[in-house]
């Protein structure tokens, strides 16, 4: 039996679904603004995608999501949606690398990869791969990177920084930018993880039956969240614990 899947991917300011029937991409569409409209957008693309597909959403076989790592909205929405997918029909939930996503909008010519997400300032969050056939398998963990011009491009991408590589991500010019003309031989692509590239990690992971736990699966944010300091102007808290 080949498998229907749903693929959604909201880890960045992109927000994307697909659907899939085994190795073929029935569906795709995204929105993409310069503000997070996933919430008001997520589920009528969801919707659009069965109704232009004819299919239901009771033939699903499983949800496919972004694991991180990403933005906090994002990851929170588009998890939080698969999940009560997966609830409740009963269905398995796949969870894929974001920085693993956006690797598969490389060219097909390119055997190298390197994902850059942009994490604010000169920082990244980012991932090298090698393909290997049609996948691409990962070459060193994920991490948040700062792009500092003064180290040596070895030392920042030690994995990669020989091989002619395709640096692709919303942060791709920014890399380029803070790498000073380090990377002249690399090819730097501007770009989303989107949910039709999935397919094929999809795909692997339900043949492999890699599936996540639906009750407790938490998207890797990658950062931990940390809270200001709270407000206090009549110095009421340092009364109270005095």
């Amino acid at each position: 039996m080949t498998p229907l899947i749903l693929g959604i991917e909201t880890s960045t300011l992109s927000c994307s679904v697909a659907l899939f029937e085994g190795n073929r991409l029935l569906h795709s569409d995204q929105a993409l603004q310069d503000h997070y409209v996933h919430a008001s957008e997520l589920l009528p693309m969801i919707d659009r995608a069965f109704q232009q597909t004819n299919r239901k959403i009771d033939e699903l076989d499983a949800v496919a999501t972004c694991a991180g790592p990403g933005s906090y909205t994002g990851l929170r929405i588009g998890v939080s949606t698969a999940k009560g997918i997966c609830h409740a029909r009963n269905i398995p939930l796949i969870a894929i690398n974001s920085l693993e996503i956006q690797s598969y909008a490389c060219p097909i010519e390119v055997t190298s990869a390197v994902s850059v997400m942009d994490a604010r300032r000169d920082e990244v969050y980012t991932q090298s791969f090698r393909r290997t056939n049609q996948i691409w398998e990962p070459l060193d963990e994920t991490r948040a990177l700062i792009l500092d011009a003064n180290q040596p491009l070895r030392a920042l991408f030690p994995e990669t920084s020989t091989s002619n590589a395709c640096i692709i991500g919303d942060a791709a010019l920014k890399t380029e930018r803070l790498l000073s003309g380090q990377a002249d031989h690399w090819k730097f692509i501007p770009d989303h993880p989107q949910a039709k590239y999935m397919l094929l990690p999809a795909m692997a992971a339900y043949e492999a039956q890699q599936f996540e736990d639906v009750a407790y699966f938490t998207p890797r944010y990658l950062k931990e969240f940390i809270a200001g300091t709270p407000k206090d102007p009549l110095g009421l808290r340092k009364s109270q614990k005095a």
